[in-house]
């Protein structure tokens, strides 16, 4: 039996981050930059008036006040700025040659093309040099950086229509089982029914989308084994990777493992996991796309999703840090569990102390991290210092 490190190595060693493309800069939003980002330019690339107002000579103002109040006149915009005169600016605009100071409206009668100026400006006032918010050659944004609506601005500002960025993986999630019911059709049961909800096609799709990539939900799909070899290949032709659930035990009715095992290199495993002792993980077609099979238990199937699925996205995706946010917590209780593998609980933390909030869907609900419980008869005692793994919604 393979332990969950050795597992997760096997699992990590078979993935690369995808290659970089030049991405418009809406569809980088949330990508990792895969390249250094330079300054073209000087920012601003003029002298320019940080104010609403006139550009002036500091010295035919510097006598200017409410009790002094000196009158200049108005030229239009594009003149040589005289001795005693002023132009009209806006923020951001450039400032005419020969001026140096902008007096801002509030301070001006806005007359024309007389204007009555009541208060001084010193030299430099309101004007953002050439370069001062960023030299030519500045490096602006570093490889592996995230790009968000700030990184964006900053982008647009430079003259940057396309980012060399790694791209979102796409995601394929599939579900077997002909027990299951799309959740888009599900209708009242009657007592004793084998049919269920496709809880692993809605909750993974989703997840896979939290984690910052494209997901493509395909099935519940019946337990046929041409059916399934058929949608697997179907998706290999647009698919970054492959999730799957259900179908990987050793029993007569998992038809997906053998499936699977025909249409790549395919390792399924014995982990020392609880929940989801089953896992599998490997390449598919001739483009050898990643492929983690998850046991379909929908807890199971969670815990594998945050522990082996979340991890594959964050590093097809370019990230350094592919395991995210760790907690060290405190357990608050005792947990019962099997001595002998990992034990994955939904726990709610307070203050670093850990609670464990049950078992089933209603708990990963209630749940604000998952606390790992390493194997050995003396782990999980109340008061023991526990690795979790937060569940939050990036």
């Amino acid at each position: 039996m393979r332990s969950l490190a050795e597992h997760l190595q096997v699992v990590m060693s078979r993935v690369r981050p995808l290659e970089p493309l030049g991405l418009p800069l809406l569809d980088a939003n949330g990508c990792v930059l895969a390249l250094d980002v330079t300054a073209p330019a000087d920012i601003p690339a003029f002298h320019s008036s940080t104010r609403l107002g006139y550009a002036a000579r500091s010295g035919d103002v510097a006598m200017a006040s409410p009790t002094s109040v000196l009158s200049l006149r108005e030229f239009p915009t594009g003149s040589a700025l005289a001795p005693g005169s002023l132009i009209r600016v806006g923020v951001g605009e450039p400032v005419p040659f020969g001026a140096d100071c902008v007096i801002p409206v509030e301070n001006t009668d806005q007359g024309a093309p007389v204007v009555r100026v009541g208060k001084s400006v010193t030299r430099g006032e309101n004007i953002a040099l050439a370069g001062s918010q960023v030299k030519r050659g500045t490096t602006l944004l570093s490889l592996g950086q995230v790009l968000g609506s700030r990184e964006i601005a900053l982008l647009a500002a430079i003259g940057v229509g396309k980012v060399p960025a790694y791209p979102r993986p796409r995601i394929a999630v599939i579900t077997t089982g002909s027990e299951l019911i799309d959740t888009g059709r599900l209708r009242p049961q009657p007592p004793g029914s084998a049919l269920k909800p496709d809880v692993n096609g809605v909750s993974l799709a989703c997840s896979v989308v939290e984690a910052g990539a494209l997901s493509y939900r395909v099935g519940p799909v019946a337990d046929d084994p041409a059916v399934l070899r058929k949608i697997l290949d179907d998706q290999l032709g647009r698919a970054d990777m492959v999730v799957t659930t259900g179908g990987i035990g050793a029993e007569a009715g998992d038809l997906l493992r053998p499936v699977l095992a025909t249409m790549g290199t395919v390792d399924f495993a014995w982990v020392a996991l609880e929940p989801g002792r089953v896992q599998g993980t490997g390449s598919l077609g001739s483009s050898n796309v990643p492929l983690i099979a998850l046991p379909g238990e929908p807890t199971a199937a969670f815990v594998g999703f945050e522990l082996f699925v979340r991890p594959v996205v964050r590093r097809l995706m370019g990230h350094s840090d592919v395991f995210g946010d760790r907690l060290q917590v405190e357990l608050a209780e005792a947990v019962d569990r099997d001595p002998e593998v990992t034990t994955v609980v939904p726990v709610e933390v307070v203050d670093g102390v850990a609670t464990p909030v049950g078992s089933g869907i209603r708990a990963l609900v209630d749940a604000h991290a998952l606390a790992v419980i390493p194997p050995g008869p003396d782990a999980g005692r109340r008061g023991d210092r526990v690795t979790a793994m937060p569940l939050g919604r990036t």
